[in-house]
């Protein structure tokens, strides 16, 4: 049964433990914008945009990144950001695809910064399983726009962690925030540049937290080295086949440039102190060529079962049924859950 005193008392509680913390650390009860604005937004592609918006969203060297696309994450963006304002957290820069929804964000929340990029969105991508799997197989979580989105924000980040030297707490709009975390991040954790949710139990690519970090750190490293690999694997699938593990794959390929994906492999690399695109790019190359494969390439009198796309197919296959193939593809994961590994 629901029990509201429960998390009134939680609430209360955290408050009480949230205003401790502040009292020993560098952080503040509330970050609102230096410069607070109505309606203060751009295109990012024109010159200066960002510049000129900050400081109605950062509050000193903090900032808070949301994006926010079409009318149901609007929604969900909006809660989030009257959630945070409840905590004390104003310090907003809302990232959309175009105005229009920046507009319809200003509507109800007129005091929040928002800027666009519609380019961002108009690029062409090659064919690939990754980048055609919606059109193709229906799956949704293979959105165009989601995918665009996944690129252009870990881009945006890197321009405001890099070349305006912010600390960044990167969100997901489908998150609750019950405390205001920055007693946390100046506190016990204000020696990490850089602080990340786990999900079961690898970093999660949504929800983040960036300081300290500036170009050469090993923080810019992992953050320019993401972006270099999201953009190679959408616009050069084929690249893939250059990777220690994936010389097999033969067109349509996969090439996984999922963010998160390739954020663990790229900490994975940083743990052991060699690149490794091995669980997060490789393995899934074998997994989704077989599972992608159409009907007749496992059908043995088949026309086309001779095919360099069939016998891709099989390959991958065979191989995600190797238990050297999973051990080869997993072992610099084994860093991330505590196994070993030297720093990078």
């Amino acid at each position: 049964r629901f029990c509201e005193s429960c998390v009134s008392q939680m609430a209360d509680d955290l408050a009480a433990l949230t205003a401790a913390r502040v009292a020993t650390t560098g952080a503040r009860l509330e970050y609102t914008p230096d410069l607070p604005a109505e309606r203060s937004g751009g295109d990012l592609d024109a010159s200066g945009t960002l510049a000129r918006v900050l400081p109605a969203a950062r509050s000193g060297k903090e900032v808070m990144l949301l994006c926010v696309g079409g009318e149901g994450s609007m929604r969900m963006g909006a809660n989030l950001v009257l959630n945070l304002a409840s905590l004390g957290l104003r310090h907003m820069l809302l990232f959309a695809p175009k105005q229009e929804v920046c507009d319809g964000v200003w509507e109800v929340l007129p005091r929040v910064a928002c800027v666009w990029q519609p380019s961002a969105f108009a690029s062409k991508r090659p064919a690939s399983l990754y980048n055609d799997a919606m059109r193709l197989f229906g799956m949704r979580e293979f959105n165009p726009v989601a995918l665009d989105f996944f690129r252009a924000r870990k881009r945006l980040l890197v321009q405001l962690v890099l070349s305006h030297g912010l600390n960044v707490l990167h969100l997901d709009a489908d998150v609750a925030v019950l405390a205001n975390p920055y007693p946390l991040f100046k506190g016990p954790l204000l020696e990490h540049q850089l602080i990340f949710q786990t999900d079961n139990p690898f970093a999660n690519a949504g929800v983040f937290y960036v300081q300290g970090v500036a170009r050469g750190s090993g923080g810019a490293w992992l953050l320019e080295e993401l972006n270099a690999r999201i953009e190679r694997f959408t616009f050069r699938p084929e690249s893939v086949r250059e990777l220690p593990h994936s010389g097999w794959s033969a067109p349509p390929h996969f090439a996984n440039a999922d963010e998160q994906a390739n954020l663990n492999d790229v900490i994975a690399s940083a743990l052991i102190g060699e690149r490794t695109f091995a669980a997060g790019v490789e393995f899934f190359e074998a997994r989704f060529k077989a599972q992608f494969a159409p009907g007749h390439c496992w059908k043995a009198g088949a026309a086309s079962y001779g095919s360099a796309e069939c016998v891709s197919a099989r390959e991958g296959k065979q191989r995600l049924g190797s238990p050297r193939y999973q051990a080869e593809t997993h072992r610099a994961r084994r860093s991330l859950r505590g196994g070993g590994g030297a720093g990078g």
